[in-house]
């Protein structure tokens, strides 16, 4: 059974809780289910939103189509419907159709390595990917640090997500009429 989402609206919840959920409105203009489970433990919610400055830094190196197309990769990777769902809609926002689409070289890179970011422990036993070695020479060191730092903080969102069972937010479902196309 997954753990429900904290009630931070009601009378019980701790002011702490509420000022964190109410601060993750402001920011994102709602809680997330797996924010809503996160506000069982601040310390836990805490750290899955430090990452949150670190992924707008490799926004300002990327662009923001770049990041998600890596977070899509690790998502859908490590087998996490919630989180590939969250980045296919994404993508679609950015214009892109998540099934055809031509990545850009960086963007190609960031796949490259975002699969070895998700990979199964033995993969790991091989040289590091090209890729990490092409966007050093393009980015620096810093860059890639930055990037393997988040595509690890995104390999633990998935872990937590699949791990607790934590469900689809509705707004990531399909919409009634695309999945009964999709079903026909």
């Amino acid at each position: 059974m997954p753990i429900a989402s904290y009630d931070w609206q009601s009378e019980t919840a701790s002011p702490d809780i509420v000022r964190l959920a109410t601060a993750e409105q402001d920011r994102a203009g709602r809680v997330t289910n797996m924010k809503g489970v996160l506000l069982h433990s601040e310390p836990a919610f805490r750290l899955f939103s430090a990452v949150l400055p670190l992924k707008e830094s490799l926004r300002a190196t990327f662009g923001a189509r770049a990041v998600d197309v890596f977070s899509l990769a690790i998502s859908e990777d490590s087998h996490c419907l919630l989180c590939s769902l969250y980045f296919r809609r994404a993508l679609k926002a950015h214009g892109v159709d998540p099934d055809a689409y031509v990545p850009t070289e960086d963007e190609a890179a960031l796949i490259e390595i975002g699969h070895r970011i998700a990979a199964e422990p033995a993969a790991h036993r091989a040289p590091p990917p090209a890729a990490i070695t092409a966007l050093r020479d393009k980015h620096g060191a810093e860059t890639v640090v930055a990037l393997v730092a988040y595509g690890s903080a995104m390999l633990a969102t998935n872990r937590l997500n699949t791990t607790l069972g934590i469900p689809i937010d509705d707004d990531l479902m399909p919409a009634p009429e695309v999945a009964a196309a999709d079903a026909a």
